[in-house]
């Protein structure tokens, strides 16, 4: 099963409704004994702007998986086919890699390419391995019976609405 979200600046949703939306469904999947596989993180390389909203975004994700859960995370770049300047998405590359993806990196995150292709989303999902284990958000908000204000996520989120 895929699941997709909106982003956490939707511009049709406030973050606060993503996160309780995704807390939510997180919530009610570990109850029902369904452990995720992986976490998959889009990025477009042709954005080369280190956007408060992608730290913002990124913040949030670490504080919903954890750093036992984060080496099921895979930081997918896309659009490689739009690239026009191959030398500024190499150094986009180690933007991300050396400062807003390294904590989730370090925590056994890792990055991958998406080539535009059926195998090469196939490759992404292979990679992930056949593993499950909750994500620390899940662990909150069931095992620990903790409000979603209560969490990690939650309070990541309450510093950020606080900017």
């Amino acid at each position: 099963v895929f699941v997709d979200t909106p982003g956490f600046k939707d511009s049709v949703r406030p973050a606060t409704e993503v996160l309780h939306m995704i807390a939510d469904w997180l919530a009610r999947k570990y109850r029902e004994g369904a452990l995720l596989t992986g976490v998959i993180f889009t990025h477009e390389i042709t954005d080369h702007w280190m956007l408060d909203s992608l730290y913002e975004a990124l913040d949030i994700l670490c504080c919903i998986c954890g750093d036992k859960a984060a080496r099921r995370v895979r930081l997918v770049t896309t659009m490689w086919d739009q690239v026009e300047d191959p030398g500024l998405a190499e150094i986009t590359i180690s933007q991300l890699e050396n400062n807003l993806w390294k904590p989730l990196l370090d925590a056994g995150a890792r990055h991958m390419r998406f080539e535009n292709s059926k195998q090469s989303a196939w490759d992404i999902v292979k990679d992930l391995g056949a593993e499950r284990e909750p994500l620390l958000l899940q662990q909150e908000l069931v095992d620990g019976a903790k409000h979603l204000y209560e969490t990690f996520a939650g309070h990541a989120l309450y510093l950020q609405s606080q900017k």
